[in-house]
C-alpha cells in the first residue's frame, strides 16, 4: 500500500495551481436519428442509458447530462423499470435531465415559434417526470449548424439564462475567438454562452484532449477560468466507458493538467455566472458578440431535402391556424380540450425538427417515418380546424357573404378561390379574423392585363422571353425597370434566371454547398412553351413549362393579381437530377451595400460585398420569408415560403438576390429530393425602405393568404378573438394565439419587426375578466419587467414593447 502511494504520487505529481477548471461531464450524443431510424434511436436509448446507470455505480462522482426529453419519453414507455432508475439517479443528483428543449433542433429552418415551443415541451415533461430535481437553466446545443441573431432573446423570454454549444468551432474559414461570451440577439437581450473549448462533444477525455481544451481557453478572451468538457461515445449513442470515468476522477490529481471536476452542469453554470458577473463590474467585462452565430460549413443544409422544409413550414402554419380558430369559436375562452387533442402533433413536429433530420442530412428510412408523421400532424390540425370552422359558418353570415380567414397580423384584402374553384376579389378583411364578406361583384378597379407573354396591373408590368423568364419588369407609377443591364451592354438581364450548378461538396455531401459552386454552372435558357392560364381581371396567369437539367420538368405559373404589388412564381417541378443545385438568380437595378434578410422573429442586415474574409464565407446565408435591397426610390423583395438558403451579391450597377430551391446529394440519401416538388415565390417592388413599405407584412401575407372557408348560415359579421394596435412605425406580428399552456385561457404571443419601439393595445376577448403580461411558460412577469396595464372597463391591455421584442399576454375569464 504504500509503494502504491509512493508511485501514485510519481504518476499524478503533486496537485499545483491549474491555469483552468475543467467541468467533466459524462455524456452520450444520441443523434436522435441521422445514419439509423427512430426505432433504432429507442434501443440505442436504451442501452446507452443502462450503460451511464452502470458507470454510477463504479463510480460515485460520475454524472451524466442527457439533454433531450423525447428521448426519456422513448425510455420511459419502452423500459418503465429502467426509467425508474433514472428517476432515482436524477433525485440524487448524478443524472443531469436539462437542456430545455424536446430535441436538439435545427435552428435554421424552424420559426421562432417552434423554438418555444420545443422549451415548453421539453420543460413541461421534464417537470411532470422529475419535479424540482430537474431544474432548466441552460439550453444545451452542442451539434446544431448555426444560430439566428434572435436567439438570445427567444432563450430569454423563456427564462433560460445560459447557452452552451459547441458547432462553432467547426468553422471551415475564420476561427471563432470567444470561449465564455455574453451573446446580445437583435432585441439587445443578452444570454450567456459558452462554446466548449475541447470542440468535440464525444470526447474520450485523454490527457490531450484536456490540455487542447485549455490551449483553446486560455487562448481566447475568456473572463471564466471554468470550462465544460461533455465525454463519452455519441452521435449512435454507447455513452462514456469505465476508463472514461476513471480518467475524469483521476483529474481531479493529475498534475500537469486542468484542475478537473465532476458537478452538476447546472451548478458549473452557477460558478460561470459568478466569474462574468465580477467581470462584469472591472474594467474588463465579457466579451459581446452581436448578431447570428454564422457556422461557415454545412451550408448545404438550407435546401437539402426541400420537401421536408416545405411540410415543417406548411405543418407550422396548419397547427397555428388551428390554435387561432379554436380560440375564435372557444366559449370562455376554455380552449384545453384542443391543447391536448394537438399536444401530440405539437410533439411530433419538434421532433422532426431534430438537427439530422430537418437539414436534409439524414438516410431514406428517417424520411420514410417523417412523411408519415407529417401526415399525421396534418390529420390532426384539420380535424381541430374543421371543428372549429363548422361553428363559425354557423355564426357567421348573411346575403351574399362568403365566409373567409385572414391569419395574417396585418389587415388583407385580394383574391381567394372558394370551394368551387371560383376566384372572388374581398376588401380589406382584419388581422387574425373571420369575416362574413360580401366579394366585389362585378368587374375590377384594377383589371389584369394578359397575353402569352404579358402581365400588368396598375402597380407592375412584366414581359417574358422565350425561355420564360422575366425580360422586364417595370414600376408603372415611374415606368422604372427593375431589371439590371445585361452584361453586353445591350438590353436587360433577365430575371428569374433558373441556374442549374454542379454541386460535388468534398466532405460533406447533403450537408455543404462548397464556396466554389458557382464555378460549374448551366443557365436554363432554351425555349419554353407558354400560354395564359387565368384571364378574369381579376387574376392574370401565365403557364410555362420547359426541361430542366437532363432529366427533370418544370412547370411554372406567374401570377398578378388586381391591386396587388407583387408577381408571384408558382413552380411544379419532377426533379430527377443527380449532385445538382437549382437556384433562382435576380439582378437588379438596384445598388446596395447591404440587404436586409427575414429571419425568425425579426430582421437583420448583412453585407452584399465580400471585403474580409467573414463576408467572403458568408456566400450562402439563412433567412425566412423574405429578402431586400433598396435605394432612395426603389427597393426590390423578394418573398419566399419553405426556402432558407439564399445570397445578395453587389455589382457595380445592381444587386443580384439568389434564391436556393432544391439539391439532390447522393449521401446519405441516395433519393434525396427526386419527386415532385410544389414552390412558390414573388417579387415585390416598393419605394426604397422595406420598413415603410411593410415588406415583412407582406411576407406574412405571402405565407399566410385568405382562405375562403365557404357560405355562412348565421347572421354575424366577424369572430377576432383579439384585435392588436400599435405605435408607428412599429410592426407586430402574431406569432401565435394559443390554448394556455395550464387549465382555462387563450394565450396570445407578439413579436415587433420592425425594430422599433411604442406603445402596444391588444384588445380583448369579450369573455376576457383578467389578462397579464408573462413570460413564454405564461408565467407573470414582475411590474418591472412587465409594464402592462390592464384596463377591465376597455377590456383592453397596453404595455410598452422595443425593438424586435417578444410580449406573451394571457387572457381568462
Amino acid at each position: 500500500r504504500t509503494a502504491r502511494k509512493s508511485l501514485d504520487q510519481i504518476l499524478l505529481g503533486s496537485r499545483r495551481d491549474a491555469d483552468s477548471t475543467c467541468n467533466a461531464v459524462g455524456h452520450a450524443h444520441i443523434d436522435t436519428a441521422w445514419l439509423w431510424p427512430l426505432v433504432e434511436t429507442r434501443r440505442k436509448c436504451i442501452r446507452s442509458f443502462a450503460n451511464v446507470l452502470a458507470l454510477m455505480d463504479r463510480f460515485p462522482n460520475f454524472r451524466f447530462l442527457c439533454s433531450q426529453a423525447q428521448q426519456y419519453a422513448y425510455v420511459e414507455e419502452d423500459a418503465p423499470a429502467l426509467f425508474a432508475r433514472i428517476k432515482r439517479a436524477v433525485k440524487a443528483g448524478r443524472w443531469e435531465a436539462a437542456g430545455a428543449m424536446w430535441i436538439e433542433p435545427d435552428c435554421t429552418c424552424p420559426s421562432g415559434e417552434s423554438f418555444i415551443r420545443q422549451m415548453l415541451h421539453g420543460c413541461a415533461y421534464w417537470q411532470r417526470a422529475f419535479g424540482k430535481d430537474a431544474p432548466q437553466r441552460q439550453v444545451y446545443l452542442p451539434d446544431t449548424f448555426g444560430f439566428p441573431a434572435s436567439f438570445p432573446q427567444i432563450l430569454r423570454h423563456a427564462g433560460m439564462d445560459t447557452f452552451v454549444t459547441n458547432k462553432m468551432s467547426w468553422c471551415e474559414t475564420n476561427r471563432f475567438p470567444h470561449v465564455t461570451f455574453m451573446w446580445r440577439g437583435i432585441d439587445g437581450s443578452e444570454i450567456l454562452t459558452h462554446l466548449t473549448p475541447g470542440h468535440n462533444y464525444n470526447s474520450s477525455i485523454l490527457p490531450q484532449d484536456f490540455l487542447a481544451g485549455e490551449k483553446n481557453l486560455v487562448a481566447s478572451d475568456s473572463v471564466s477560468s471554468h470550462w465544460l468538457q461533455p465525454y463519452g461515445f455519441g452521435d449512435g449513442g454507447g455513452g462514456p466507458t469505465p476508463e472514461m470515468a476513471q480518467r475524469a476522477q483521476l483529474g481531479a490529481r493529475w498534475d500537469g493538467l486542468p484542475r478537473v471536476e465532476q458537478k452538476s452542469v447546472h451548478e458549473w453554470c452557477g460558478a460561470l455566472h459568478r466569474d462574468v458577473d465580477a467581470a462584469e463590474r472591472t474594467a474588463t467585462p465579457a466579451q459581446r458578440w452581436d448578431g447570428e452565430l454564422y457556422l461557415e460549413l454545412h451550408r448545404g443544409t438550407y435546401t437539402s431535402q426541400a420537401w421536408i422544409k416545405q411540410a415543417n413550414v406548411e405543418n407550422e402554419e396548419a397547427l397555428r391556424r388551428a390554435e387561432f380558430l379554436a380560440a375564435a369559436v372557444a366559449k370562455r375562452g376554455d380552449c384545453s380540450a384542443t391543447r391536448v387533442s394537438l399536444d401530440t402533433a405539437w410533439k411530433s413536429l419538434l421532433l422532426n425538427q431534430f438537427h439530422d433530420i430537418l437539414p436534409g442530412s439524414s438516410i431514406t428510412a428517417v424520411y420514410e417515418d417523417a412523411e408519415r408523421d407529417h401526415q399525421a400532424i396534418r390529420d390532426a390540425a384539420s380535424r381541430v380546424t374543421e371543428s372549429a370552422v363548422s361553428t363559425l359558418l354557423q355564426t357567421l353570415g348573411g346575403a351574399n357573404t362568403l365566409v373567409v380567414m385572414n391569419p395574417a397580423s396585418s389587415n388583407a384584402s385580394g383574391v381567394a378561390v372558394d370551394a368551387k374553384g371560383a376566384l372572388h376579389f374581398f376588401p380589406e378583411i382584419p388581422a387574425c379574423a373571420v369575416a362574413a364578406v360580401v366579394p366585389w361583384s362585378s368587374g375590377s378597379p384594377d383589371p389584369v392585363e394578359v397575353s402569352s407573354h404579358f402581365l400588368a396591373n396598375r402597380s407592375l408590368a412584366m414581359e417574358l422571353d422565350a425561355a420564360g423568364r422575366i425580360a422586364l419588369l417595370v414600376r408603372t407609377e415611374d415606368d422604372r425597370v427593375l431589371n439590371a443591364s445585361h452584361a453586353s451592354g445591350r438590353g436587360f438581364a433577365p430575371l428569374n434566371q433558373l441556374m442549374l450548378f454542379e454541386d460535388r461538396p468534398r466532405r460533406w455531401e447533403a450537408w455543404d454547398t462548397d464556396r466554389d459552386y458557382r464555378e460549374k454552372s448551366a443557365p436554363v435558357e432554351h425555349a419554353a412553351r407558354t400560354r395564359v392560364l387565368t384571364n378574369n381581371g381579376i387574376r392574370g396567369e401565365i403557364e410555362v413549362l420547359q426541361k430542366l437539367g437532363t432529366q427533370s420538368e418544370l412547370r411554372m405559373v406567374y401570377r398578378l393579381d388586381a391591386l396587388s404589388r407583387r408577381v408571384e412564381v408558382l413552380c411544379e417541378v419532377d426533379w430527377r437530377e443527380s449532385q445538382t443545385l437549382l437556384r433562382a438568380e435576380f439582378p437588379l437595378a438596384v445598388r446596395a451595400r447591404q440587404a436586409t434578410y427575414g429571419i425568425q422573429f425579426g430582421a437583420m442586415e448583412r453585407p452584399t460585398h465580400r471585403n474580409t474574409s467573414i463576408e467572403k464565407a458568408q456566400f450562402e446565408v439563412p433567412g425566412h420569408r423574405w429578402m431586400d435591397v433598396s435605394e432612395p426610390g426603389l427597393g426590390v423583395a423578394i418573398l419566399d415560403e419553405g426556402k432558407y438558403g439564399r445570397d445578395a451579391r453587389a455589382g457595380a450597377d445592381r444587386t443580384t438576390l439568389g434564391l436556393s430551391l432544391l439539391k439532390s446529394p447522393n449521401f446519405p440519401d441516395a433519393t434525396c429530393d427526386r419527386r415532385l416538388h410544389a414552390f412558390r415565390y414573388a417579387l415585390v417592388a416598393h419605394d426604397g425602405d422595406w420598413r415603410a413599405s411593410d415588406i415583412d407584412a407582406e411576407a406574412e401575407r405571402f405565407v399566410r393568404p385568405l382562405t375562403v372557408l365557404g357560405a355562412g348560415k348565421g347572421k354575424g359579421a366577424l369572430a377576432q378573438p383579439f384585435m392588436v394596435t400599435a405605435d408607428a412605425p412599429m410592426s407586430v406580428e402574431i406569432a401565435a394565439i394559443k390554448p394556455c399552456e395550464s387549465g382555462a385561457g387563450v394565450a396570445i404571443r407578439l413579436v415587433e419587426k420592425h425594430g422599433a419601439r411604442g406603445l402596444v393595445c391588444v384588445r380583448l376577448p369579450s369573455w376576457c375578466q383578467d389578462a397579464t403580461r408573462t413570460d413564454a411558460f405564461e408565467q407573470p412577469l414582475s411590474a418591472a419587467d412587465g409594464r402592462a396595464r390592464y384596463n377591465a372597463k376597455r377590456n383592453e391591455i397596453t404595455f410598452d414593447l422595443h425593438p424586435f421584442g417578444i410580449a406573451t399576454i394571457v387572457a381568462r375569464s
